[in-house]
Order: structure tokens, then C-alpha cells, then sequence
């Protein structure tokens, strides 16, 4: 009676619990498309906002002054955008089925190289906002947990070859 109890109660949650694997990986490549979507439009707006923020700070400085401010900015976008097309790649694979692939660990190094580059060109960008700083250590501190994720799938790419290899 016990274990009838136990089975009821896992095909009722099984009916609420709409959500999966799959979903999950549909949402991911929706998340991504909007980011990509954001930094373009922040990439665009950015001379306007970043004036509107210098007179709500009453930061007393001309928009031309901040030009090399401007040009690190847009240079992040660079490395964010390649790291967002290869995240959509890699959830593109994963939503096949098709996880441990050397392919998905060469889309992996990418992100991890694509996140140190933003940590870095953030340095420079302290100069004129001291919180980038906290925002670069965030970067480099994500390309090293990527770095470790990608270590961790390149193992069991080896793995998956050796088992393949034996009957």
C-alpha cells in the first residue's frame, strides 16, 4: 500500500511538473537571442545613454572626453557576442543530442577565451567607472569555471571514445 502511495503521488507530480530537459534547452536559446538582441540596441543607444547618465550624475565631463570609454565598451561587445553565437551553437548541439562532441569543447574554450578578453578590456575601462572592476573579476572568474566545464567534457569525450573502442 505504501509503494501505491509513492506511485500515485509520482504520476501526480509527473502531471504538474510540465517542465524538461528540452523546454529547458528552448528557453536557454530564447534567453540568448534576447541578449544578443540587447547588446545591439545598447550598442546603438549607447552615446545617448551614457550622456544621460553624465548629467544624471552631474558628472562634469564632455560626451568627446569619453570616447575611449565609448571604444572599450564596444570593444566588449565584440568577445560578448562571439561567446553568445557560440553559447547558441553549443545549445543548438545539446538540443540534438549531441554533447560529447570535441566540437562542443572547442565552442567552450571559445566563451572561456571570450570572458577573459572581456576581463581584460574591463581593466582598462576602470579608469572612468571603478565598478567595471568588480564586473571584470566577475568575467575572469566565469572563464575559469567555463575552463573547468570544458576540461570536465573533454574528459568524457576521451571516455565516450574508449568505450566506444570496447565491446
Amino acid at each position: 500500500m505504501y509503494g501505491i502511495i509513492i506511485k500515485e503521488n509520482a504520476t501526480i507530480r509527473k502531471g504538474i511538473n510540465m517542465w524538461n530537459s528540452m523546454k529547458s534547452v528552448r528557453l536557454s536559446l530564447i534567453c540568448t537571442k534576447i541578449v544578443m538582441l540587447l547588446i545591439v540596441v545598447c550598442g546603438v543607444s549607447l552615446p545617448f545613454v551614457l550622456e544621460r547618465y553624465m548629467n544624471y550624475a552631474m558628472i562634469p565631463m564632455e560626451l568627446s572626453n569619453m570616447h575611449p570609454f565609448m571604444a572599450i565598451l564596444y570593444m566588449c561587445s565584440v568577445p560578448a557576442m562571439t561567446a553568445l553565437l557560440c553559447l547558441h551553437k553549443l545549445l543548438g548541439n545539446i538540443k540534438r543530442a549531441v554533447v560529447f562532441e570535441m566540437g562542443n569543447v572547442k565552442l567552450l574554450r571559445i566563451i572561456s577565451w571570450c570572458c577573459f578578453a572581456t576581463a581584460l578590456l574591463l581593466v582598462f575601462a576602470v579608469r572612468y567607472y571603478l565598478l567595471l572592476g568588480l564586473v571584470g573579476i566577475t568575467f575572469g572568474f566565469i572563464g575559469l569555471i567555463l575552463r573547468v566545464v570544458k576540461n570536465v567534457i573533454e574528459e568524457a569525450v576521451h571516455i565516450k571514445a574508449e568505450n566506444e573502442l570496447t565491446i
